[in-house]
């Protein structure tokens, strides 16, 4: 079995007797900021022209189950978020 020698031991120079500085952790829930170059919104529709209307809208049982938990009318609640034409697809499931 190897032992360590003390920090108080003769046959260690001085140099060595100082404790070895403790590396600081650095904290994983802070927030890394960064600078990102913000691109012009008037980009979006020049990149992708199949974005736009008339939008196709997937209309499952989730979506109408939450339409009439808030006691919304699917038509128009669909015309007023989106401020285009619309159609609706509806899953079969």
């Amino acid at each position: 079995m190897k032992r360590m020698l003390s920090l108080r031991d003769e046959r260690l120079k001085e140099k060595d007797r100082l404790k070895p500085k403790k590396k600081e952790k650095k904290d994983p829930s802070a927030l890394k900021e960064r600078e990102v170059p913000q691109h012009p919104s008037c980009l979006f529709f020049q990149y992708n022209t199949q974005l736009g209307p008339p939008y196709h809208i997937l209309v499952d049982t989730n979506f109408i189950n939450f339409s009439i938990k808030a006691k919304l009318d699917l038509v128009q609640s669909m015309m007023d978020c989106l401020y285009a034409k619309y159609l609706p697809v509806l899953d079969s499931s």
